[in-house]
């Protein structure tokens, strides 16, 4: 098949392109350059250049549908969250012939708004952290009285919001006190939003990820995060695979199924030490960053949600995959040093690992039970690609 993965740049499409590569079928790989990371791969049947739908929605749709149209492409696998809400609003301009491997438009908004998605959570029973729900940012004041204590954690309720024809990113933020929390909802525009304050959980971060069918998993899958850039929380660097936990579970089950969910989702949760309880943090709907680590434990996402949508009545997956393995992205690892050596008062953490723990996995090359996100003996391409990008923005 002639199947078109998005946003070449980014490790998840890498999986996806070298997943189904090796399944024989013709991967064409857009992103913002034809030399981008799984656009090196030898698994990539063609790279194409396509703009960011985060600065042109129009322009960005335009390329794909010429993509779509002039290679008799059969499937697009979106990768990102503005792919996905771009590819999926000119879906009634593709035909009844080309699949999109994603949920719909009105799906996703059911989960990727954290405003709402918490709120469902715990209408739900099921638990999250500590929050206070900010509707109207002109009245923060009265949010901040409600809170219990510092830090906090803020979160936009889109990570990416349409504003125009082009998409507003936004990230989590942390405030440490009042001042610095009132001055978030001044200079952050994302924060005009209605937006959501929660204790901060000390705890491991971990994924559930799932293949699900309207009412229930197809596949399932879990990790927990051992290093992640930056420090304290944000991408995994090192992840191992983990038994399935029930009560997670359970509640990426009734959660997936209040919206009628169809396709592949990461529902990420941290462990609270206090109580052990897993506290829900977020879902995204799409491939998750961490990908190769399923695929190297037993269970090919890629593969499976393409058998799906070319055939979703004939799929069952809820297979044993291997645990205790780990994935480690090296460069991300790089950073995750760098970062704790440059700033060593902020990331004083003792709940951190060590560095000579973070050290001894950034040179573990050949351990047993290991993959790398990136590096494959079979597949130089990529590494190459990214220690050429790596070497370049240090020279700047």
């Amino acid at each position: 098949m002639n199947i078109l993965v998005t946003d070449g740049e980014n490790r998840a499409a890498l999986a996806v392109t070298r997943s189904l590569g090796r399944l024989g079928h013709a991967v064409y790989v857009c992103g913002r350059s034809s030399g981008n990371l799984s656009a090196a791969s030898k698994f990539c049947h063609k790279a194409l250049c396509t703009p960011s739908p985060l600065y042109g929605l129009t322009s960005y749709c335009n390329e794909i549908l010429d993509i779509i149209t002039n290679n008799n492409i059969e499937v697009v696998f979106p990768i990102t969250e503005e792919s996905t809400y771009s590819i999926n609003n000119v879906r009634s301009l593709l035909g009844a012939n080309v699949i999109i491997a994603s949920p719909m438009n009105s799906q996703i908004e059911a989960i990727r708004n954290k405003y709402e998605l918490y709120k469902m959570a715990d209408r739900l029973g099921i638990d999250i952290p500590s929050t206070v729900y900010v509707t109207d940012p002109e009245h923060i004041d009265e949010a901040v009285n409600k809170l219990a204590s510092f830090p906090v954690v803020v979160k936009p309720a889109f990570s990416k919001t349409v504003d125009g024809d082009t998409v507003l990113a936004a990230g989590v933020a942390y405030a440490n006190d009042k001042e610095q929390l009132m001055e978030l909802y001044a200079t952050n525009p994302a924060l005009k939003y209605p937006s959501v304050i929660q204790e901060r959980i000390q705890g491991e971060g971990s994924g559930l990820f799932t293949l699900f069918s309207r009412d229930h998993h197809l596949a399932l899958f879990s990790h927990r995060r051992l290093l992640e850039k930056p420090p304290t929380g944000g991408v995994s660097v090192l992840c191992e695979s983990i038994p399935l936990d029930e009560v997670m579970v359970d509640a990426a089950s009734r959660l997936l199924t209040t919206v009628g969910w169809t396709g592949v989702a990461m529902v990420e949760f941290k462990r609270d030490r206090r109580d052990g309880k897993p506290k829900l943090m977020e879902i995204n709907g799409r491939f998750w960053g961490s990908l190769q680590l399923a695929i190297a434990s037993g269970v090919n996402f890629p593969a499976l949600c393409l058998e799906y949508y070319l055939n979703k009545n004939s799929l069952n997956h809820l297979a044993m995959y291997k645990t205790g393995h780990k994935l480690k992205w090296s460069f991300g690892l790089l950073d995750h040093l760098i970062i704790r050596l440059k700033n060593r008062d902020l990331f004083n953490d003792p709940t951190l690992p060590s560095y000579g723990y973070a050290l001894q996995e950034l040179f573990n090359v050949w351990g047993k039970n290991r993959s790398s996100d990136v590096f494959a003996v079979d597949d130089l391409g990529p590494i190459i690609a990214e220690a050429s990008g790596y070497v370049r923005n240090l020279l700047r």
